[in-house]
């Protein structure tokens, strides 16, 4: 097995239901690496107005090391106020070298405080845990990693409480300059087209039974929700608005500009190139004619990492349904879980081509899964 082109290899599901499949996961080669990104004291950030920042934050992470090598192929996750990501060893150094640039601008452009960590693989199975992976065809334009195995558990929970073994040397250099351009959010919030977007978080409490818990919370969430396309909280093209407010656009500006003159005309030359991108989708035939259309295509609105992240839209009905049932999963000592509502979504994007490859990370407003991280840690700690 090549290891340096493990992930590119692995055969595609291209059903979500078969993520419980053991026959289609492979394990990570053990000579590559989890990194691990956490902002410090997220909730609070979000509790101050500050959770379109945070997500810029958790996404500007992925997009560096993306970067690093157009051509490689490695699974990520993006977790609303952090990412995972598993990466081959020839990218390690210059993801060092990312991650300590992140750190940098997320302080520097937002006083963002961002803990950036790399642990092994060898150290996670080490410590007895492991990483499986396969991918899910969400489209014929996007693929996302789908993993399993409390590695990425254990990674996280080594960088808040280890965080001196496996935090970078801020004094660590390599010949290498971190590339974060195609990292955009320039769209407003997406109106849900029910009552409600929910940022869900459920992850099984029964290692023993885990596979069937998590089939039959799918089961139950197609049959209250509807399927994956009725359930999508971005689904039709007049959901999608380009967006003229300063304030929204700040974010990206201010990664890229050193300070307020340059912010100033970056945020100019952003409203004249979204005024032309407005102008392009509405009267030109083409690939700008289809833009919206491949933006949906590839929204990344559920996954899973040993547990269930969804952004789902729902009605009141299905909302108090849903919850109902995890509830009595959650008292029968099936389940934990965590949910944030809102009425719209929040939607953050990675642009490699602006009319080739796609990725567009969705949570719900006003906090996502971060919020409902901080409910699914309650749930956890009220059954100790």
């Amino acid at each position: 097995m090549n290891t340096t082109t493990f992930y590119k290899e692995i055969k595609e599901i291209k059903d979500f239901s078969l993520i419980m499949d053991n026959d289609n996961y492979h394990k990570i080669p053990d000579d590559w690496f989890v990194i691990v990104s956490d902002i410090v004291d997220s909730t609070k950030a979000i509790e101050e107005g500050m959770y379109k920042k945070v997500n810029f934050v958790a996404a500007l992470t992925i997009i560096g090391i993306l970067n690093i090598d157009k051509n490689s192929e490695f699974p990520y996750i993006f977790g609303g106020d952090g990412a995972s990501l598993i990466i081959p060893p020839h990218l390690l150094d210059k993801s060092k070298v990312v991650l300590l640039e992140t750190a940098k601008k997320a302080k520097e452009s937002f006083d963002l405080d961002l803990r950036v960590g790399v642990i092994s693989i060898k150290e996670i199975v080490k410590r007895g845990s492991f990483i499986e992976i396969t991918k899910f065809k969400v489209s014929k334009d996007f693929t996302q990693a789908i993993v399993r195995g409390n590695g990425l558990e254990l990674a996280e929970n080594l960088l808040k409480k280890e965080y001196t073994n496996f935090k970078i040397d801020e004094n660590f250099t390599y010949d290498y300059t971190p590339d974060f351009v195609g990292l955009e959010c320039r769209w407003e919030d997406i109106k849900s087209p029910k009552d409600e977007t929910s940022s869900l978080l459920i992850k099984s409490t029964n290692p023993k039974k885990s596979n069937e818990i998590y089939q039959n919370t799918l089961n139950k969430i197609h049959e209250i929700a509807g399927s994956y396309t009725q359930r999508n909280p971005i689904k039709e093209i007049n959901q999608l608005v380009i967006s003229f407010n300063p304030m929204v656009l700040n974010a990206e500006a201010s990664v890229f500009s050193s300070n307020i003159f340059s912010r100033f005309f970056l945020i100019l030359r952003l409203l004249i190139e979204n005024l032309l991108g407005v102008i392009l989708m509405k009267y030109s035939s083409g690939q700008w004619s289809d833009y919206k259309n491949r933006v949906i295509r590839t929204t990344d609105t559920e996954k899973f990492d040993d547990m269930l992240r969804m952004v789902i839209s729902t009605d009141k009905d299905q909302t108090k349904e849903l919850e109902e049932y995890l509830e009595q999963e959650f008292q029968d000592g099936n389940l934990a879980y965590g949910i944030h509502k809102s009425d719209s979504a929040l939607m953050t994007c990675l642009i490699f081509e602006r009319h080739g490859k796609h990725i567009h990370f969705v949570d719900s407003s006003n906090g996502g899964y971060a919020l409902a991280s901080k409910e699914l840690k309650a749930r956890f700690k009220s059954k100790e």
